[in-house]
């Protein structure tokens, strides 16, 4: 595992954690959503950082 991809996933791990606690703090509904979609597409990248 390189320095980037620690990176991807310590990024990762602080937005998953960061959505959850919007989530349940109740804020709004579409910026949660927003807030996940980023999420989504950054474990996209860093999964495809981990296989290629």
């Amino acid at each position: 595992m390189s320095m980037i991809e620690l990176i991807l996933l310590c990024l990762l791990a602080t937005l998953v954690i960061t959505t959850f606690l919007g989530w349940h703090a109740g804020n709004e509904r579409r910026d949660v959503g927003l807030l996940a979609g980023l999420t989504a597409l950054c474990g996209v990248g860093a999964a495809t950082a981990l296989v290629v």
